[in-house]
């Protein structure tokens, strides 16, 4: 599949080029998933735990799969590594064997996707003004 393909296919799913405004989306989705599996943690109810994991690791690789990671573009590659990252951390926290250590793990999850969504919209909203 060539790059003006798939560039097309990703035009079709958002109606037009996919800005970073539909990573927000998901970006809120992904905290919302940890929050859900932070509550489960706090609760001991460990099978929502691991399966708000699981959905925010869904989530991971449906949002990877929209990247544009060509030769051309920073951003795709760029969140790449960030979502390999968060990746990690939602391995962390659903094979710690101590909640503390479960809810650690979440809470870095939350932080980067909380940066994520706060301060990459900033930057994004100060270079469209410019």
């Amino acid at each position: 599949m060539s790059m003006d393909m798939i560039s097309e296919y990703r035009a079709t799913m958002f109606d037009g080029e996919a800005d970073i405004g539909w990573l927000r989306q998901g970006w809120r989705g992904l905290r919302q998933y940890g929050r859900r599996a932070r509550a489960a943690v706090e609760a001991g109810d460990i099978a929502t735990k691991a399966a708000m994991i699981a959905r925010a690791d869904e989530l991971l690789n449906l949002m990877s799969g929209i990247l544009d990671t060509g030769d051309d573009t920073s951003l795709g590659p760029a969140l790449m590594t960030i979502y390999s990252a968060l990746r990690f951390t939602l391995l962390r926290a659903n094979t710690e064997n101590t909640p503390e250590a479960s809810l650690a793990a979440l809470n870095d999850f939350e932080a980067a996707l909380a940066y994520l969504d706060r301060d990459m919209i900033k930057i994004s909203e100060s270079v469209l003004a410019a």
